[in-house]
């Protein structure tokens, strides 16, 4: 990779949007090593004494177990929410089409990931964001797994959210590095973002430990202005990210964006992680803690040191 910083143009694009596409950041070589090393970590996973954890995205339905808590610097494996017949517990899906996501710590256990997430171009990207101590959190696949025979979409959907809720610092500073593995279609799920509308709507809620975890995660309500009169998130507002595989996607911590089910027998393969800064404030509320800890652990990785 060449070690190239973002054009003025594209971190005007970003500012105003909330999200960059930049096409063809990953060569087609750096594509294939992490499309084939997913395929083994799905395909070598052992089923035998997983816990049945599922990736859930409706307020309702997160709760969070040790397996989650424990996955923030391990290589764990998640299942899709439609994975599991009700009646009987058995899978519905092959093992390698029932998993939503593995992570979190795929930057820090696998070499494959690793050089990726660590490449010059990455640094070069965070060091046109400004960052001054960006550190390396929450890495993972994600797999938008395919329709198989004649079953309904798979119920892959991601509801519109944004990263700063999950991932809460003070202040903000996260910013998704996503990229597409596979080519990402409207049929297949692509994201979709709200243009602008980090600039137009507060964060009023984040994702917390209960209980110190004891009793799992659930939103919280946070400050903010409340005097305020704040637009509605239109569905007809959104824009799709249609994009090639090799594309980096960057997402601000505040811009609202999903993704749909994935209506297509073609799979929507994904790698992402977040990068905040190391100077703002990150606290034990966070599920996502390294070590693992109820006290709180921020032994995040650096992504480089000036």
């Amino acid at each position: 990779m060449v070690n190239e910083e973002l054009t003025q143009e594209q971190l005007e694009t970003f500012h105003r949007e909330g999200v960059l596409c930049i096409p063809n950041f990953l060569t087609t070589e750096q594509v294939q090593q992490l499309v084939d090393r997913s395929h083994t970590l799905l395909n070598d996973f052992n089923l035998k004494d997983h816990p049945k954890t599922q990736f859930k995205t409706s307020d309702n339905d997160h709760i969070g177990d040790q397996y989650f808590f424990d996955s923030s610097n391990n290589i764990s494996f998640f299942f899709d929410v439609d994975a599991f017949d009700k009646d009987t517990g058995e899978l519905r899906f092959p093992k390698d089409k029932a998993i939503n996501k593995v992570g979190h710590g795929l930057h820090m256990k696998d070499e494959v990931f690793h050089k990726i997430t660590f490449d010059n171009k990455v640094k070069a990207v965070a060091r046109s964001l400004e960052y001054s101590d960006p550190r390396v959190l929450q890495s993972m696949c994600i797999f938008k797994q395919p329709q198989i025979g004649g079953n309904d979409a798979r119920e892959n959907s991601v509801p519109s959210h944004t990263d700063g809720t999950f991932l809460y610092t003070e202040p903000q500073s996260a910013v998704g590095f996503w990229f597409a593995l596979e080519e990402c279609t409207e049929k297949n799920g692509c994201l979709a973002y709200n243009p602008g509308s980090h600039k137009r709507f507060p964060i009023t809620k984040r994702f917390a430990k209960i209980n110190g975890g004891k009793n799992g995660c659930n939103f919280i309500p946070v400050d903010y202005d409340t005097s305020k009169q704040y637009p509605e998130d239109s569905p007809d507002d959104y824009k799709l990210v249609e994009c090639p595989a090799g594309s980096l996607v960057l997402i601000h911590n505040s811009v609202l964006h999903k993704s749909e089910k994935n209506m297509s027998t073609k799979s929507r393969y994904a790698y992402t992680f977040h990068v905040i800064e190391g100077t703002a404030k990150y606290d034990n509320l966070n599920w996502l803690q390294v070590p693992p800890s109820e006290e709180g652990g921020t032994e995040f990785s650096k992504l480089y040191e000036e």
